[in-house]
């Protein structure tokens, strides 16, 4: 396939804008939030990183599921350097035997294979894809030129499909939000790192966030989307964290209070139950609740260590490092 100009200023379709760029650190990232016949909730997660450090393009993928119901959260990744088991094309994103998104007609086809489970899921287009932030120019925390991302979402995708789990088939129903973000931003650089929410209401509209609240001038960027699949920019908004967490040696996030101009103006973010480690990033679905407790949507959150750690991680004392990201994990 070849590679795409990165230019976030003056980009392409979402169709061109689906694969690798040129020189650009870029993931496929979705996530879904599944119910059953019966009304137990599973969420899933799959993520498709390239990472560009220079000749060397490491591919990372992540594959989860957690059962609500049985408070069981089930996790896969691993890593290729010089492999041909990773897909990427203007149709898809996908890693041999592992895990693949199809882009076709009517929707993006998501499978998902694990030691302990399978996934197969027919994801509809819904209303469609929105650019975010900026027409889909998202500056990475930082006033640098080079440390921007280009990012898109379909935020609502009505979602069918079976989950085989301890090998009984389950018929599921529900919505996946899928991202395609990638750019020039120096990954090391701690000022880069996020707080992000894929706010989910049940009205059947959505908000994004992209957050970056540990540096000097905090940045906040994101996009209001409507039940008609309008969108707009939103970054008058504010998010104060209420609640922290530890997990594997480094401090999260686990709680915030969220306010803009729109919809109900305030809300609580609270997650549903301890949050798990993805590759380098921790991960918490969580309850959007009015002030008065109205339970209103879900939100994925995804945090970054860099955010509240950095004395931590400069200091080589957090279970984390560089040496260890791309070790093969599986739990």
């Amino acid at each position: 396939m070849k590679k795409a100009v990165y230019n976030p200023r003056n980009h392409g379709s979402f169709e061109s804008e689906w694969g690798i760029h040129k020189n650009n650190r870029e993931w496929w990232y979705a996530t879904g939030i599944m119910f059953d016949e019966e009304g137990n909730m599973y969420s899933w997660q799959y993520t498709l990183l390239h990472l560009a450090f220079g000749p060397i393009v490491p591919k990372v993928t992540m594959v989860a599921l957690t059962d609500y119901k049985d408070k069981r959260h089930y996790y896969f990744q691993d890593t290729f350097i010089f492999s041909d088991k990773v897909s990427i094309s203007e149709n898809e994103a996908s890693v041999k035997g592992v895990a693949s998104a199809v882009k076709k007609e009517k929707g993006i086809e998501i499978k998902l294979s694990h030691k302990d489970f399978s996934l197969d899921v027919m994801c509809d287009y819904g209303k469609g894809a929105v650019w975010h932030c900026d027409n889909g120019l998202l500056q990475m925390g930082i006033p640098d030129e080079n440390a921007t991302t280009l990012y898109y979402s379909w935020t609502s995708m009505p979602t069918e499909g079976t989950l085989v789990l301890k090998g009984k088939k389950i018929k599921l129903t529900g919505k996946t939000w899928f991202d395609k973000q990638g750019g020039t931003y120096n990954m090391a650089d701690m000022r880069c790192h996020w707080e992000w929410f894929s706010l989910r209401f049940f009205d059947d509209e959505e908000m994004m966030l992209f957050t970056f609240p540990h540096n000097e001038s905090p940045e906040y960027d994101g996009t209001y989307i409507d039940k008609d699949g309008k969108y707009i920019r939103l970054f008058d908004y504010s998010i104060e964290r209420l609640t922290v967490t530890e997990h594997k040696g480094l401090k999260w996030s686990a709680g915030w209070r969220f306010h803009s101009k729109y919809k109900d103006k305030d809300y609580l973010i609270e997650p549903l139950q301890e949050g798990h480690m993805n590759f380098a990033y921790f991960e918490e679905l969580c309850s959007i609740k009015t002030t008065d407790g109205k339970m209103v949507g879900y939100a994925f959150a995804e945090l970054l260590p860099g955010v509240l750690n950095k004395d931590t991680l400069m200091s080589g004392s957090a279970n984390i490092s560089m040496k260890n990201l791309f070790k093969r994990v599986e739990f």
